[in-house]
């Protein structure tokens, strides 16, 4: 069985990073996705942990509130009870492997995209026979 789920959407706030014990960075973050129902656009938040310090450290570089992003992780579910009332809420949290993220959109001040794509070279010369 695999646990995996991507949202596009926007940060509803600056990433609030921390620091662990043993000093590896992590986010927090507030996720906004949209939907249209009726013509009518409905937005849900998600809450969600990026304990891979490599991409908490581009999120807290490249990204600020309303940024655009694509996040993939997996789907967890807290659940506790407090005076007598049961409440569960769920986390996304994207992890050291098995975890991706892209920017849609980035600060000014940053490169106009982290990810890299590569282009094959298809010229004649590169053919080995």
């Amino acid at each position: 069985m695999y646990n995996v789920i991507t949202l596009i959407g926007n940060l509803g706030a600056d990433a609030e990073i921390k620091t662990r014990d043993n000093g590896d960075k992590f986010a927090i973050l507030n996720l906004a996705t949209h939907k249209k129902i009726r013509g009518e656009k409905m937005t849900e938040w998600h809450k969600v942990i990026v304990w891979d310090s490599m991409i908490a450290d581009t999120i807290s570089k490249y990204t600020s509130k309303g940024s655009k992003i694509l996040l993939q992780g997996r789907l967890t579910y807290n659940l506790w009870e407090k005076d007598g009332h049961k409440t569960k809420t769920a986390e996304i949290h994207l992890d050291k492997f098995e975890s991706k993220m892209e920017l849609l959109d980035s600060k000014s001040d940053g490169p106009p995209s982290v990810s890299q794509e590569t282009k094959e070279d298809t010229s004649l010369d590169n053919i080995p026979f």
